[in-house]
């Protein structure tokens, strides 16, 4: 992923080595060789009989051909599908390289010969945790974002950086900082909190020193990048509630529904999220680098867990490159389901920067595939009455700060300019398009013009919360959340804090018991009320789960004695029916919930009555 963003130049050049941005292309992910498993080493150049000489020769061109390599990758479109050549030659030469100095360590350790230091292994290892990374980013595929983290826990274990501090090289330290700052993001990804843990104590500690011993320019940036560490994490703690001894519980994030739906009986072909683009707007959000804390959540809810097998990620071997760009043939069913939606990541675009993304990832979709729109923003509403509804208001994209200098200051008109309005989309409905829309302003997408008789829907946020409802600015947003983890926004909604281990055992099960009865309701008794563009979505592993999410949303919200207003709900275009979003059988089981953890007051689960039901 290449830069897309409106970086803060505040802290830029600290976080310029962890920055999550946009990913590219939907090629054939031809897997890269895991270190383990790295070709032989090519014949060494040169003509001298000295053998010691020779390995150094060859080691020290495989080092400069892979650092040469390496530099190029920051060099490739940001869209397109001309990176994979690249980036595959890249790894070639890496693996052997890194191969190469596990063979000849002896030798190149040698003072007298070479006197390869342990930091120079580091930073080799290093580098390939980063392409692993990278790779995760282009393809989606959570198994290299495993091989990345393996690479990087190697690093920490056998203490690569441990001497850098005695060279009071400030060059150096800036390399182990990096390395601990990419490894941190690695490990958020991949939710390994415990480790997370002890990496910030760590860093903590390193970038103390740094500023004691080098009194670095650069010393603020590094604080910045502590603080939103801490920041994002603080926030994920706060959702989840802790036992009695003060132990937050974990839910899984990634994909956990992977029942094939009946809904692919009208002679079209099964229908899958092919791109995903999910952009975080708002000016003031909790971040880390230029990873919102809700693009954070939305993010793995788009992805499958890793398949991983003896501590090994099981990483696909090289395939045939179909025509239309897509991984695995028609009739494989495993290579189908384990693929993930390939995704761009946008901070604080600009609506250039965002029509862009949407116009390459409109191209690159194929038939039968459809394109998801994630957007968090703040909202953007029109004063002036305008001549064309589908322009009357939207969300806000970042400013270019140089054109709004020059433009004149008409409020209206730069709300205007820069928004994305619901007619933006119009162009895009040609095919296949699922929108969520979390915002202040998200229900102006219920006017989103449908031209092209082609599957689209709008999910769209309420557009306020009740003022009784816990503040919720610290911990990202209500609805994002109950679209990733429902226990957890449940939980939030229901100011559940503190609660024993085994009646959140039972309230997660209970969820998930609950996601399985919306999901049979779908597909039996209201089969036929449900709209034919819910109907398509629904074939698609990913967007089934977010559908059904965003249904437990609603009957949890409109259940929920504080939300009493229309404002305080979400909607969807086209409207799902209410007789489906107040069925008895959700309402059944969200009582279950409700009474399992000690909230029932909270909750009226009888929708002919004002008061909440009684609970015996």
């Amino acid at each position: 992923m290449e830069a897309t963003t409106s970086p803060d130049p505040s802290t830029a050049a600290a976080t310029s080595a962890v920055s999550v941005t946009a990913a590219t292309a939907n090629a054939t992910a031809t897997a890269p060789l895991a270190a383990s498993s790295a070709s032989a080493p090519p014949a060494a150049g040169g003509s001298t009989s000295n053998p010691n000489a020779k390995i150094v020769d060859e080691f020290q061109y495989l080092l400069e051909k892979s650092q040469q390599l390496f530099a190029g990758l920051r060099d490739l479109p940001p869209t397109g599908k001309n990176w994979q050549p690249y980036f595959q030659r890249t790894f070639e030469v890496y693996t052997k390289l890194w191969k190469f100095q596990q063979q000849h360590r002896v030798v190149l350790e040698n003072k007298d010969v070479y006197g390869l230091k342990r930091w120079e292994i580091g930073e080799i290892a290093s580098k390939i945790g980063q392409l692993y990374y990278h790779y995760y980013l282009r393809t989606s595929e959570t198994n290299y974002l495993y091989e990345s983290y393996v690479f990087y826990e190697a690093i920490r274990d056998r203490q690569y950086f441990r001497d850098v501090m005695e060279s009071k090289n400030p060059a150096l330290m800036i390399k182990k900082l990096r390395y601990y700052a990419r490894f941190i993001v690695v490990c958020l990804l991949l939710n390994r909190n415990d480790i997370i843990k002890k990496l910030m104590e760590e860093l903590e500690s390193l970038v103390q020193q740094y500023t004691k011993d080098f009194k670095p320019t650069d010393a603020a940036e590094w604080n910045v990048v502590l603080t939103e560490i801490s920041t994002f994490l603080e926030a994920e703690r706060k959702l989840a509630p802790i036992d009695v001894d003060g132990v937050p519980f974990s839910v899984p994030s990634r994909l956990q529904i992977e029942r094939t739906s009946k809904l692919d009986k009208d002679g079209q072909a099964k229908l899958r999220l092919q791109e995903a683009i999910l952009v975080g707007n708002y000016q003031n959000q909790i971040k880390f680098s230029e990873l919102t804390l809700d693009m954070y959540r939305l993010l793995q809810s788009l992805e499958r867990e890793p398949n991983t097998q003896g501590g090994r990620a099981v990483t696909s071997e090289p395939t045939e490159k179909k025509e239309d760009g897509v991984e695995g043939a028609e009739g494989d069913k495993n290579a189908s389901r384990r693929t993930n939606p390939h995704k761009y990541l946008l901070y604080r675009p600009t609506f250039a920067q965002l029509f862009l993304y949407l116009s390459t990832a409109f191209k690159d979709i194929n038939e039968n595939s459809a394109l998801l729109l994630y957007i968090s923003a703040d909202g953007s509403k029109r004063q002036a009455k305008p001549t064309n509804p589908g322009y009357a208001g939207g969300i806000a994209t970042a400013v270019n700060f140089t054109r709004k200098a020059n433009e004149k200051s008409d409020v209206d008109q730069i709300s205007l300019l820069h928004s994305l309005h619901p007619a933006d989309l119009v162009p895009f409905t040609r095919k296949p398009l699922f929108v969520i829309v979390d915002s202040t302003n998200s229900t102006a997408f219920k006017d989103t013009p449908r031209e092209f008789n082609q599957s689209l829907v709008c999910l769209m946020s309420p557009t306020e919360y009740p003022s009784t409802v816990k503040d919720s600015t610290q911990i990202g947003s209500i609805f994002t959340l109950f679209l990733h983890s429902p226990v957890k926004a449940f939980a939030f909604v229901s100011d559940l804090t503190e609660i024993q281990p085994d009646v959140w055992g039972k309230c997660v099960s209970l969820v998930l018991a609950t996601e399985k009865v919306i999901f049979e309701l779908l597909e039996g008794s209201h089969a036929s009320s449900l709209d034919k563009s819910f109907k398509r979505f629904l074939q698609d592993d990913f967007l089934r789960q977010i559908t059904i999410r965003f249904i437990f949303c609603s009957a949890t919200l409109q259940s929920h004695i504080h939300f009493k207003e229309s404002k305080h709900l979400p909607s969807s275009l086209p409207a799902l029916p209410q007789t489906l979003l107040a069925a008895p059988e959700i309402l059944a089981k969200l009582q279950e919930i409700a009474v399992a953890a000690n909230v029932a007051n909270m909750y009226n689960f009888n929708p002919t009555s004002s008061t909440p039901m009684e609970i015996v």
